[in-house]
């Protein structure tokens, strides 16, 4: 049976062609162009009007820092809409939990729940808090925003600028370019 697009390893980004020794037929040229402009520009997409109040909030605290790392495009509104709603649904479920907690006697009131028969179960907050934890670090992991997720991504290089003169770079760009 034939392959289809899914099948096989996936393909190394550009900068690992090149710290690999460049093992690929591609020429270092390419490489470097590919590196210097990437196929996606970084931008902040639109932010949904449905998102609540917290997942707007969250919207607004992290794109400015995706922005700056260059990890976020103008395809990427509905893996960032998914991360912000899950956080804000987490933040909402945590706030009702808290003020069970505080309500009931023995303090477990958003953590337990206890039926007519005496049987007991995690309290279906606390289900929806760790339902909606699960889908928020899933969907963050898109993003590195997890120690772990971090550890596997590479920030683009910040635009420095032309702070002091560089006579060998302008001497090299005269010939190379």
């Amino acid at each position: 049976m034939a392959g289809n697009g899914n099948s096989g390893r996936p393909g190394l980004p550009a900068s690992v062609h090149l710290l690999n020794g460049n093992r690929s037929k591609r020429s270092p040229a390419e490489l470097l162009n590919e590196i210097k402009d990437p196929a996606l520009p970084a931008a902040v997409p639109p932010m949904p009007d449905f998102l609540s109040g917290d997942a707007a909030a969250e919207w607004t605290r992290i794109t400015g820092a995706l922005l700056a790392l260059g990890w976020v495009s103008r395809l990427d509104q509905m893996a960032l809409a998914t991360y912000c709603q899950a956080y804000g649904d987490w933040l909402r479920f945590q706030r009702l939990i808290a003020e069970r907690n505080a309500k009931s006697d023995d303090g477990l009131g958003g953590e337990v729940q206890t039926f007519k028969t005496g049987a007991q179960q995690t309290h279906v907050l606390r289900q929806l808090a760790n339902d909606a934890e699960k889908r928020a670090n899933a969907a963050g992991a898109q993003f590195g925003l997890s120690p772990l997720a971090r550890r596997n991504m590479r920030a683009a290089p910040a635009a420095q600028g032309d702070l002091f003169p560089n006579a060998e770079r302008d001497a090299a760009a005269k010939y190379f370019n």
